[in-house]
């Protein structure tokens, strides 16, 4: 991961405790299935190996290979790249794969590619992300405008008589530009002009470097109320931030999304009120059913089949979310054997 600013000492400090709370995950399998299945499957991603991706994505991936016996291959840089998340993404489709499930989210750049993959004529899904202009055959994933609602509707919650208010994201994913956007509608038409939107910082997905945002909006509003976070790694660099200015739990309110089972702590503890899970698990699990149906299933629209034109499988899903809370933690913690 990058690191900003290493000479300083204040920096150096913030990143070695957001690393501790953003620990890679192991070595993981980059693919299931039988080697020599009829049927290749791709996922491809920026950051493919994210902590949060090998907790919940990958789960999905084996159960559907498993399922269906089919071979499911996991591709992209592991590093923030999105040119060569659109390289993998071409050359992974120029291979003529049975079909691929590209994280749409990322970057709207990626519609050029996922256009091209479709006119190659390798079916093609989005998930974690819509490009509504790609011609997809399908979205699978989490309605990311409901991601800000959910955090709004938390945070005037928490804070009933308004205050200043921080956002953090990788700013440029479409996904999350859509939460941003979500929260802020919430608030300006719910909150009845009690809250103030003084920061919408780009952390890069990375746990560091959002603590080091954290610090800076903390020193230019010292009166800061709330932090939402919309990255997996926003989270985790909010906390270690609070934590360094010797803030306690509670001070400043903070929401969420998900990351490592032992990120769930952190609501337990109080230093978030409200953290947003995605059903990742279901993402990539009804990505490869639909463009196995869309193979397979030989139903019809309007007589037509998939050869043809015709869409025999849903054009969108909507995989929910949960949102963890002082009230349910304990249940997740349990769920997740976090000690």
């Amino acid at each position: 991961m990058r690191t900003m600013m290493k000479s300083l000492l204040a920096a150096a400090a913030l990143a070695a405790s957001a690393a501790a709370l953003s620990a890679p995950a192991s070595a993981q399998e980059s693919e299931y299935g039988p080697a020599d299945a009829k049927y290749t499957y791709y996922w491809i991603s920026n950051k493919a190996n994210l902590p949060l991706f090998v907790q919940y994505d990958y789960v999905g991936m084996k159960r559907i290979a498993e399922e269906l016996g089919v071979r499911v291959v996991v591709a992209g840089p592991t590093d923030f790249d999105v040119p060569g998340f659109i390289a993998a993404v071409d050359q992974v489709c120029a291979q003529k794969p049975s079909g691929v499930s590209v994280v749409g989210g990322w970057d709207p750049s990626l519609t050029e590619s996922v256009k091209k993959c479709m006119e190659q004529g390798v079916p093609t899904v989005v998930d974690d992300g819509d490009l509504p202009d790609s011609g997809r055959l399908a979205y699978i994933g989490t309605n990311w405008t409901q991601v800000g609602v959910a955090q709004a509707k938390k945070m005037m919650e928490m804070l009933p008589n308004g205050g200043k208010l921080g956002m953090m994201s990788i700013i440029n994913a479409g996904n999350m530009r859509e939460a941003v956007a979500g929260f802020t509608a919430y608030i300006e038409a719910n909150g009845g002009g009690k809250y103030t939107i003084v920061a919408n910082e780009d952390d890069g997905g990375d746990a560091q470097k959002a603590a080091q945002v954290t610090a800076a909006i903390i020193a230019a509003n010292p009166d800061i109320a709330g932090l939402a976070g919309f990255d997996s790694e926003s989270g985790a660099g909010i906390v270690t931030a609070l934590r360094e200015a010797g803030k306690n739990p509670g001070d400043i309110k903070v929401t969420a999304m998900e990351q490592t089972p032992d990120f769930f702590k952190t609501a337990k503890e109080g230093w978030v009120d409200g953290i947003v899970v995605q059903n990742r698990e279901l993402f990539i699990y009804y990505a490869v059913k639909l463009l196995h149906d869309y193979n397979t299933n030989t139903l019809k629209s309007a007589g037509l089949g998939s050869a043809d034109g015709g869409r025999p499988i849903p054009d969108t899903v909507d995989t929910g979310v949960l949102l963890v809370t002082k009230d349910n933690v304990d249940k997740v913690l349990t769920a997740l054997n976090v000690k």
